[in-house]
């Protein structure tokens, strides 16, 4: 009997969009995955940047093998640290017990240890990260000439590298990756999990619209993520303000929590109920808000590849993106003026114009057929097939497809919405 491929998995914490690429990932013929955690974050508590303390309502630890891996004091971490620091990993990081590792970024001690070790092991390492040329590029001068030197060397320990997104892999390669160390993949979202939510509980949906709206006619907008400074939730506030003046009903709502929720609540009590603040809700319910949207909208001024954006189109939710957002492109998950409108970040006459274009209901209506046909090419089985086809080159096995292609370059699409500023 052929040995099974043993992947190791050293990451963080179980997170609601990696967890079940692990369990899908071990169900494949011939693949064994334990996921090595390095604390146990949202199981015991809730996300400390959302405000909250709520673990997360859904599965994340079945389906493959796991370990919380205790720190050097004996105990086991209940949030992530820069000094995150595992011994257990010297241990159980052995040929003896991996045919390859997957190691998600260099954050944490722990990173560097597991990267260090395989390296001493001749233990092939994959990575991926969701970096960007666009969210680098206000780092300081300083900065910018010590990861011009380091980061070369850094990103060639990794023997294989699963590029994100089309931002993404032009970033690896300004960092010396060579195209034949990189293999196309996606940030993982479970569509799965999404689409059965959605369907089991549709009743639920116009009553979810029922307390956002104010009537049948409201259009739903929505900002779903951490309430801070990087998100830019007040862009947001302040668009749907003036949008509404121009279109009654264009209404905002704003799911989440963080350290300016204080700050959010005090603004919006200055309007008339133009954007309301719903809070935390957690991921059994999630996808049944963003099925009740009718546009999202992403403003962050900084943020490599946010996957609410790829949720709500799960939900066949069109997105607003600012162009400081990593996740838009030819082959990425917002394609500009195919599923979704890229925005300039900071100009807010542009945000404004691109809520008032999909206003109009055909218009959204294709744009979320065209989200949830992307997305179908971005979901568990693209970053799967990622995966299988880095196991396939370790074991020398001949390839079909040494690149795995995200979304297929759209034919241009006549629209009737307006035209908006493209980055």
């Amino acid at each position: 009997m052929t040995q099974p491929f043993r992947l190791g998995v050293v990451f963080t914490h179980p997170t609601q969009h990696h967890a079940p690429l692990w369990r899908k990932l071990n169900q494949q013929p011939g693949v064994s995955v334990t996921a090595l955690y390095l604390c146990n974050e949202n199981q015991v508590g809730g996300d400390r940047q959302l405000g909250s303390s709520q673990p997360w309502d859904v599965d994340l630890t079945s389906g493959y093998e796991y370990e919380y891996l205790k720190t050097i004091n004996g105990t086991i971490a209940s949030s992530i640290e820069r000094g995150l620091f595992n011994p257990a990993l010297i241990d159980r990081l052995t040929p003896q017990s991996f045919d390859a590792v997957f190691i998600s970024s260099f954050y944490t001690l722990s990173y560097r240890l597991a990267v260090l070790l395989c390296k001493l092991r001749k233990i092939p390492i994959l990575m991926q990260n969701d970096a960007t040329i666009i969210t680098d590029s206000d780092t300081s001068y300083a900065r910018k000439l010590a990861t011009a030197v380091l980061y070369p060397w850094m990103y060639g320990l990794a023997d294989y590298w699963i590029a994100s997104g089309d931002h993404n892999e032009i970033y690896l390669r300004h960092y010396g990756v060579s195209r034949d160390h990189i293999v196309r993949g996606c940030y993982p979202v479970d569509r799965e999990r999404f689409e059965q939510t959605i369907a089991s509980q549709q009743d639920e949906i116009p009553i979810i619209r029922q307390q956002l709206g104010w009537d049948d006619q409201t259009i739903l907008y929505g900002f779903v993520g951490k309430y801070i400074d990087r998100k830019n939730p007040f862009e947001f506030i302040d668009a749907i303000a003036a949008a509404h003046q121009r279109d009654s009903r264009v209404r905002g709502i704003m799911i989440g929590g963080g350290d300016l929720e204080p700050a959010i609540n005090q603004r919006l009590a200055e309007l008339h109920g133009e954007v309301l603040n719903v809070g935390f809700v957690n991921q059994s319910k999630l996808p049944l808000y963003y099925a009740a949207l009718d546009v999202f909208v992403s403003t962050s001024w900084i943020d490599p590849h946010p996957l609410v954006v790829s949720e709500a189109m799960a939900a066949g939710c069109p997105a607003i993106l600012s162009d400081r957002c990593g996740n838009w492109g030819y082959r990425d998950t917002v394609q500009h003026r195919y599923n979704g409108l890229v925005y300039p970040s900071g100009d807010g006459t542009a945000l404004t114009d691109a809520i008032l274009a999909l206003t109009d209901a055909s218009t959204r209506q294709i744009y979320s057929q065209h989200a949830k046909a992307v997305f179908a090419q971005q979901d568990l089985d693209c970053e799967l097939n990622a995966f299988l086809t880095l196991m396939a080159r370790i074991n020398g096995q001949p390839l079909t497809n040494t690149e795995i292609l995200a979304a297929p370059l759209p034919e241009p699409l006549a629209v009737t919405a307006k035209e908006v500023s493209t980055p």
